[in-house]
């Protein structure tokens, strides 16, 4: 059965690569044709706020594939007729789905530094001390996201791609009306869904010593508190997935 995932991933991750190195391709000839400058001598770039923009890139391969076991609701009956534990055939999903949001963040990575490497820049990219967390922390968060759009959808036969979508602007709205001038009872009400917003937890990591200005934690803190949801999602997704009726 993960084959069908393994198929619906490479789908994915072909579309992904194939824009992202369009974009590369399409941006270093606007510039060396003269279409575009770049000006201002650059500084140091640190690694770890190049890894963290890369992030989004691994979001986006995760929002793609979040909608694959809730995909297989129509051929269910056939699917658990296998010699195999139903929890084990989401594992398997999940298994794969997970290498693929992995991926996706590579190859976001080999772009960002493709870019600079086109421009005579890469000698200016740092390897500084948060880059070791910053890897964890866009990965927990990118995994966060897939565990939270799964459980949401993991009952809604057919509903997955919408919920997916949806995610975008529900975790878009939550974080961008926080910092809106709101009475300290709806502000709290923010503050509070914004423990379930990936997006709250990437912007947290730019520096060992940073906090947020939505959730006033360490950047360690956070990005266990991020593998903490995601652990408690994908094992909320399996049980309800495989429990539910044909």
């Amino acid at each position: 059965m993960e084959y069908v995932e393994i198929l619906r991933a490479r789908r994915a991750l072909t579309w992904y690569c194939g824009v992202l190195l369009a974009v590369l391709i399409v941006t270093v000839i606007s510039v060396y044709s003269g279409h575009s400058q770049m000006t201002g001598a650059p500084g140091a770039v640190p690694l770890s706020v190049l890894l963290k923009g890369c992030a989004f890139g691994a979001i986006i391969v995760a929002t793609c594939v979040a909608c694959g076991l809730n995909a297989e609701s129509s051929t269910l009956a056939i699917a658990w007729t296998r010699p195999m534990s139903r929890a084990a055939i989401a594992w398997r999903y999940i298994a794969v789905d997970a290498v693929t949001i992995v991926i996706g963040y590579a190859f976001a990575i080999f772009i960002a530094l493709a870019f600079l490497a086109a421009f005579g820049l890469l000698g200016h990219v740092t390897i500084d001390g948060d880059v070791p967390m910053t890897i964890l922390n866009s990965i927990g968060c990118s995994l966060m996201w897939y565990g939270l759009v799964n459980v949401v959808a993991a009952r809604l036969d057919g509903r997955g791609s919408m919920i997916s979508g949806l995610s975008w602007a529900v975790f878009l709205v939550i974080g961008g009306l926080w910092a809106a001038p709101f009475p300290p009872l709806l502000h709290g009400l923010l503050t509070f869904l914004n423990y379930f917003n990936p997006l709250t937890y990437i912007q947290s990591v730019s520096s060992s010593h940073s906090t947020t200005t939505i959730l006033a934690l360490s950047p360690d803190l956070l990005t266990l508190i991020a593998w903490c949801f995601v652990a408690v999602t994908l094992v909320a997704t399996v049980r309800l997935w495989s429990t539910r009726e044909v």
